[in-house]
Formats: structure tokens, C-alpha cells, sequence
């Protein structure tokens, strides 16, 4: 071991029962190439590949330079304790999430260069029999998608928005409040795809058959029969858009 490192694990403390310090750095580097990272960091491409190999771990001042060029907060960086994210950001499975009105923070700027902020509505919609929903709702919350997904998606970030689904009737794919992601863009209803459409004050989340004379709104779950949408009822009905995503929890 050189004086370098020695001199860097002589300032580390980094006892993490969860999960080492490499890992969580190679966690928030993602599918940056570690010199894109290093570069952000001010530091060598080498020393960034020494910590995500677990070779060496950083003094407090390579450390905190880390932290920022991540955006996160050196605590969790170094401990895997306290908040990950600072201002107000947390995590939800590999999005994140801004709780409050997106204006309330001062997000960094390679933050907001990195990722999309998606307006999350309190609303549930129905994998069930319909829940209601209303149009006079603020975003109670946002989530973060990386750009560089959005654009491999073909997806514009001013047409999707986050709602929660309620039921069980889209079981196994959909699961009671799990985090749909809706390209709203995307209201023509084509074979097989899941939508979320309305019908009064009435919101469903359902996979869709298209037939000549008809609209069949199918669940997954065969516990439920299919709704039959006439052709000449398909006036009453609003599509919302595409479920294009969705995020759950596994375990405990």
C-alpha cells in the first residue's frame, strides 16, 4: 500500500453495516463513466477507479468534493447514515423524490442537469372499480428521473406525470400504491398497452382491447371481468395517457 492510501484510510471511519463506501459510490456514479465523474470531482479518474474498486477510500477533502459532485450529503456518503440527499430530496427505489413544491428548494445545478423533476399528483387510480379523482389538484410532490432515460424512452418530460394506483385488480403487474409514471401524450389506445382513463369523476388504471365496436378495459387479475366501453359510450371517456413505468417495493 502506498503513502497515499495509507494516508486516506488513516482518515477514514467509514463502518457502514449495510454497505461499503465503494458501493455506495458506485450507487451515485450510475452509468456516469467514472472519468465524467472524476472530472466533476476535481480528481483523477485513477483515484475515483481505487475507491469504486475498494482499493482505497478518501481523506475528508476528497470526501466532501465526492458529496457535491454527487449531490449528496457527505454523512450518507461516508456512513450510509443520516439523509442521502440534502435539501429536502429523498429516495424512492432508484428515483427520487422532492417532497413539496418543486420551487420550495434550491436544487444544485448538476442536480437539475442530471435529472428530470416529474410533478406527482395525490390521486390514486383505480386496479379496482374506480376511484375519483379531480382535475383543481396541485403536485404534492416530484420525482427525479435521469434525462439520460427520459430521452432513451422517447419521453418529454413536460407530458408525464406521477399518480399511485389503489386495488388489485391489475395484480401481478400492478400492486395497491404502487408509483405509475403516465405519458400523457399517448391517449390512442392500441392492443395490450395500460392507461389510465376517466370517466366522470372516476379513474382507472387498466389494460386495453380494441375491437371494432368497442372498447374491452381488461384486468390482470381474472377476478375481475373486462368493461365493455361501447363505441357509442366512448364519447364519456377521457384517456389520460400511458402507464409507461412502474415502481414498487419488494420485500420488507
Amino acid at each position: 500500500m502506498n503513502e497515499e492510501n495509507k494516508h486516506e484510510r488513516s482518515h477514514s471511519s467509514f463502518n457502514d453495516k449495510h454497505e461499503r463506501f465503494c458501493d455506495r459510490l458506485s450507487l451515485v456514479i450510475g452509468d456516469e463513466s467514472i472519468r465524467s465523474f472524476a472530472l466533476r470531482a476535481n480528481l483523477s479518474p485513477p483515484v475515483i477507479k481505487k475507491y469504486v474498486e475498494n482499493d482505497s477510500t478518501p481523506n475528508v477533502e476528497r470526501l466532501v468534493a465526492i458529496a457535491e459532485a454527487a449531490g449528496v450529503t457527505v454523512e450518507w456518503l461516508a456512513t450510509g447514515k443520516g439523509p442521502k440527499y440534502p435539501n429536502g430530496i429523498i429516495e424512492s427505489g432508484h428515483q427520487q423524490i422532492m417532497e413539496g413544491r418543486c420551487g420550495a428548494y434550491k436544487a444544485n445545478n448538476d442536480f437539475l442537469s442530471e435529472f428530470a423533476l416529474i410533478p406527482g399528483y395525490s390521486i390514486q387510480v383505480s386496479a379496482g372499480w374506480g376511484s375519483e379523482g379531480s382535475d383543481d389538484i396541485e403536485p404534492s410532490r416530484h420525482l427525479a428521473f435521469r434525462k439520460r432515460w427520459l430521452k432513451w424512452r422517447g419521453f418529454a418530460e413536460k407530458d408525464l406525470v406521477i399518480v399511485w394506483a389503489k386495488g388489485d385488480s391489475m395484480e401481478p403487474i400492478i400492486s395497491n400504491n404502487n408509483t405509475l409514471l403516465i405519458n400523457t401524450q399517448r391517449t390512442e389506445l392500441t392492443d395490450g398497452n395500460i392507461y389510465v382513463i376517466r370517466s366522470d369523476n372516476q379513474l382507472w388504471v387498466k389494460r386495453v382491447q380494441v375491437k371494432p365496436n368497442a372498447w374491452l378495459l381488461l384486468s390482470d387479475n381474472p377476478l375481475y371481468p373486462p368493461i365493455e366501453v361501447p363505441k357509442t359510450e366512448q364519447h364519456n371517456f377521457h384517456v389520460v395517457g400511458q402507464v409507461v413505468h412502474i415502481s414498487k417495493d419488494i420485500g420488507d
